[in-house]
């Protein structure tokens, strides 16, 4: 069972590789920290909903405005913790940004909580990790991102 479970997971992961060979303006997810917020490229929110499967589980920059912030409970490493979900609108559309606290983002439980520091009608960069709970054609419910860094967009 053991060797069976090894070799699953290895086709997976060849699978993987090959599909996302072509990386373009999203990047795949390195195992250690992204590189900086600027050496990406901005990708237009409905490229992101356009063409989901492109973007799973890579890191893509997007810039736009914060229309929502909404606390949502979270379970995370740190236990019981706040989560924000966040609204993001461009010209082009509109994607909801998962923030999992202070706790998620840095080991030492320390950080700001994003409602203090960031406010609807604002404009951000932003990295964010695309991915998506369902098959991208078969999915009722868009992409979402979960928030790698930001900051105010000039």
């Amino acid at each position: 069972m053991l060797t069976l479970t090894w070799y699953a997971v290895s086709v997976l992961m060849v699978l993987m590789s090959i599909a996302t060979a072509s990386v373009g303006t999203a990047q795949i997810v390195p195992r250690s920290k992204p590189p900086a917020l600027h050496s990406y490229d901005v990708t237009s929110i409905h490229a992101i909903l356009s063409d989901p499967g492109h973007y799973q589980f890579r890191i893509v920059r997007i810039r736009g405005v914060v229309q929502s912030i909404i606390q949502v409970p979270n379970w995370i490493k740190c236990g019981f913790a706040a989560a924000y979900k966040i609204r993001v609108e461009d010209e082009s559309g509109g994607l909801t940004v998962i923030d999992q606290g202070p706790c998620a983002r840095d080991s030492g439980n320390s950080g700001p909580v994003l409602p203090k520091i960031l406010a609807g009608g604002e404009q951000i960069d932003a990295l964010i990790f695309v991915s998506f709970t369902n098959h991208p054609r078969e999915s009722p419910n868009p992409p979402e991102g979960l928030l790698q860094e930001f900051e105010r967009a000039p």
